[in-house]
């Protein structure tokens, strides 16, 4: 049977990820940090000599983190929309703290049921789950058995790791990680090499810690 590896990474760092402002669909590029992680990240991939793809989230941020690395293989890149970020409609561009203050109630609605309840004027996480699902089983299917790069945002992050097995809670991999998969031809995992690896970043470029909670296998 055939095994994909998927490497997942996380969009380098923005302003609005230090604002904690929701982005969401907002066309917010990478910061001069984003941007030196971005360049780490194309790096590390190059040595590796194995990626066959390199997709990407058509959102800026996603395009200036993918951009290095598919240059540094001499590969095209693909964009897929299905790839974005949870849509946060109303809510973009806010932080936590403004929206509570302009609709607790709606915030915590929300935030009880977050994969059925969608945020006003956007998703829930169920309608990005199933979007990014549909994307990354398009990919599966059209590299099997190769070493294919998928740059996207936190949303998709945390719910291909959800439908592998590998979520716990937390918060997503932190900007510019790497979450490296095998997955068999029929679509099980086979092993998580790595998950929400910054090792390849400098100390002065590694996002802080996050929270995050994996499953440990």
């Amino acid at each position: 049977m055939t095994t994909t590896l998927l490497t997942l990474i996380r969009h380098g760092h923005t302003d609005w990820n230090e604002l904690g402002r929701y982005q969401g669909h907002a066309p917010i590029p990478l910061s001069e940090l984003g941007q030196a992680q971005a360049r780490c990240l194309a790096g590390a991939l190059a040595a590796d000599g194995t990626v066959r793809a390199v997709y990407s989230s058509d959102l800026k941020r996603c395009r200036q983190t993918a951009e290095p690395v598919a240059a540094a293989l001499g590969l095209p890149l693909r964009c897929d929309a299905r790839l974005r970020e949870l849509d946060y409609g109303n809510w973009q561009g806010l932080t936590r703290a403004e929206l509570i203050e302009l609709d607790a109630e709606a915030f915590v609605r929300h935030h009880a049921d977050p994969f059925n309840e969608p945020v006003p004027g956007g998703e829930s996480q169920r309608i990005l789950a199933s979007r990014a699902l549909a994307a990354l089983n398009t990919i599966l299917a059209d590299h099997a058995g190769q070493h294919v790069v998928i740059v996207t945002h936190g949303g998709p992050l945390r719910e291909i790791l959800r439908h592998f097995l590998l979520w716990q809670g937390g918060h997503p991999p932190g900007n510019a990680s790497r979450t490296v998969l095998a997955v068999q031809g029929d679509g099980r995992l086979a092993e998580a090499r790595l998950l929400g690896d910054v090792t390849h970043l400098p100390d002065a470029l590694r996002p802080a810690a996050s929270g995050t909670s994996f499953v440990a296998l």
